[in-house]
């Protein structure tokens, strides 16, 4: 398993570092306070902590737990934050399983520039994009070691290596950003006694949310999924082909594999002839995208004792996580809008499955579809679907 880590740097040169340290705790706590946290002396009771460090005389590192999870996002809104209150520009890096490096710079609230280690890597991995051009060395001039000239940042996409870590490595140096600081994301130090942390050269600072999840979700013990959107019919002209998608989440248990059945008159009658499905899952904490593709396999299907056939989609690879499910609303719109960003950021995969049909004879008729956990037949979850060949839907 490769390497997986992020942190964001603050550049403190010339600057009090004690004071910024103490203002960079004081941004930190402002804005996650303002959201959906509140401070809490007790670390076994929180649900996010930041470790804020004096690294050397150029550098205060901060490692926050919500980072290890390569959240592009938080690090973003965090880097932005940090650069518009303290009013200095701020590195933000994440190697993601020794095949990537993002390095951000933040200036005055916003992103000034991104460097990535392998443009071909980062396309393949983010969804619809189609980066064609680097950073631009010029605009990370002053925090560029002394002596260094910034174009020699290219070697971090131009020197070859064999995993991202490296190139962070070469951009640590070049930023004169101590490289046990740079490697890391949050871990309290042992040597962080009571007297390290007093002295102010290091901040551990505690949040816990403003709800209890426990509260208001329930745990299932086996699969249980949903759809987040669905296709109300399909239509289309004989001869023709055309694509209808089903959005699925899982808010049961997790699992791996995934059945999708078609049956029912559409077929029998031969209105439509099924060709390839295709499963799509995007994950919304690295944006990153998997497809998988597979032709129907005519099958013989069993229901209340009648043997029929149909037709079967076979992904044998893809991986649902374990999901949650709303049991008990909150009292107010504000802990809602709270309850939606947390379940947002537990269902950290969307999948959707794309079916491709084509018209063979004029009609209207019903397509049955079931998507099915490979090990758990009872979190089955299915539709009918009204087909329309050569017709309007809204006709008859």
């Amino acid at each position: 398993m490769g390497t997986f880590l992020s942190n964001i740097q603050v550049f403190a040169a010339e600057h009090d570092r004690i004071k910024l340290l103490e203002e960079l705790a004081l941004t930190l706590r402002d804005s996650l306070v303002e959201s959906e946290y509140e401070e809490t002396d007790d670390p076994a009771s929180a649900d996010r902590s930041i470790l804020v460090q004096l690294s050397s005389d150029r550098w205060i590192s901060v490692y926050d737990q919500k980072l290890d999870e390569q959240d592009i996002d938080a690090m973003d809104r965090l880097g932005a934050v940090i650069s518009a209150r303290a009013g200095v520009p701020t590195v933000g890096s994440v190697v993601h399983d020794s095949d990537l490096l993002l390095l951000r710079l933040y200036r005055n609230g916003r992103t000034a520039d991104t460097i990535i280690n392998d443009l071909d890597i980062f396309n393949e991995m983010f969804e619809g994009s189609s980066r064609k051009r680097n950073g631009l060395p010029s605009k990370w001039a002053e925090v560029c070691a002394p002596g260094v000239n910034p174009t020699e940042l290219k070697a971090i996409w131009e020197k070859e290596t064999v995993f991202a870590e490296e190139a962070l490595a070469v951009a640590a140096e070049l930023l004169k950003i101590p490289v046990e600081a740079a490697m890391r994301g949050y871990e309290i130090e042992p040597e962080f006694s009571k007297e390290t942390i007093m002295d102010g050269q290091v901040k551990v600072l505690h949040f816990r949310s403003k709800i209890r999840l426990s509260d208001y979700i329930v745990h299932s013990d086996v699969p249980k999924l949903s759809f987040t959107s669905w296709a109300a019919h399909a239509a289309g002209d004989v001869g023709f082909p055309s694509t209808i998608q089903f959005g699925l989440t899982n808010q049961g248990a997790a699992f791996t594999g995934l059945d999708v059945l078609l049956w029912g008159p559409a077929l029998d009658e031969r209105l439509i002839e099924p060709s390839q499905g295709k499963l799509i899952s995007v994950s919304h904490d690295f944006h990153a995208r998997e497809e998988w593709s597979g032709d129907p396999q005519t099958v013989e299907l069993v229901s209340a004792g009648a043997e029929f056939n149909g037709y079967r989609y076979r992904f044998s690879e893809i991986t649902f996580p374990g999901g949650h499910m709303l049991d008990l609303y909150p009292e107010t719109a504000a802990r809602l809008g709270i309850m939606k960003t947390y379940l947002e950021q537990l269902y950290r995969s969307e999948t959707s499955f794309q079916l491709t049909l084509t018209g063979r004879s004029v009609g209207k008729s019903t397509l049955y579809i079931a998507f099915t956990p490979r090990e758990a037949s009872e979190g089955q979850l299915g539709l009918s679907l009204p087909i329309f060949i050569g017709i309007e839907p809204d006709a008859e």
